[in-house]
């Protein structure tokens, strides 16, 4: 039951994601970070079952640093997008691991988002989500977000899209997580009530 969310600004791109763990009808935690830091300059939001996407964030993770430290360079949102989708249609035959994915990066090209889901489909998008509340946060998207918005309007959209989770999906999640990916690297953000 998990939701995240994207969509690329004008020289940033911006991923939230709630911090619920969940174990069939209990809440496990409100505290989980679901977005990884794969580089400086690299964001993946993981949805999913809770030790499969875990496993599946960190597992990338190091994955990107192997890369880096064998060839000496880093990999552009592109290539590491293509990468992940590799990596799971590879294990979708051996054992697959049911984990959606949006990956956020900034580099030369600027800010790119890629949907990425556990069959292995991988697409360049400017907004998107994954999960059960994602039809809200699509809907409010597609109604809110322009290609040039401005940090201080991602905020404020990114707060309607946390309220309208809060206000309309049938299962709690209280706490959400925000975080850029631009030019000075990778920051968390804080959304003011």
């Amino acid at each position: 039951m998990d939701t995240i969310f994207g969509f690329v600004g004008a020289d940033f791109v911006l991923l939230g994601a709630d911090r619920s763990t969940n174990f069939s009808i209990v809440r496990l935690t409100d505290t989980e970070d679901k977005i990884f830091s794969i580089d400086s300059n690299k964001l993946l939001a993981t949805a999913g079952d809770p030790n499969l996407r875990s496993d599946f964030g960190s597992l990338m993770q190091k994955n990107m640093h192997l890369y880096h430290l064998r060839n000496g360079i880093k990999l552009s949102t592109h290539g590491t997008a293509h990468f992940i989708r590799t990596y799971v249609a590879e294990g979708l035959r051996k054992s697959p691991s049911y984990t959606d994915m949006l990956l956020a990066g900034f580099d030369e090209s600027g800010p790119s988002l890629y949907y990425l889901d556990y069959l292995g489909v991988v697409q360049k998008i400017r907004v998107g989500s994954h999960g059960h509340a994602g039809s809200f946060i699509l809907g409010l998207l597609d109604n809110w977000w322009s290609p040039n918005m401005t940090l201080e309007e991602a905020k404020e959209v990114a707060k309607k899209c946390v309220n309208e989770v809060k206000t309309r999906f049938l299962v709690a999640q209280p706490e959400f997580i925000i975080k850029i990916a631009d030019k000075n690297g990778v920051t968390e953000l804080e959304l003011s009530a």
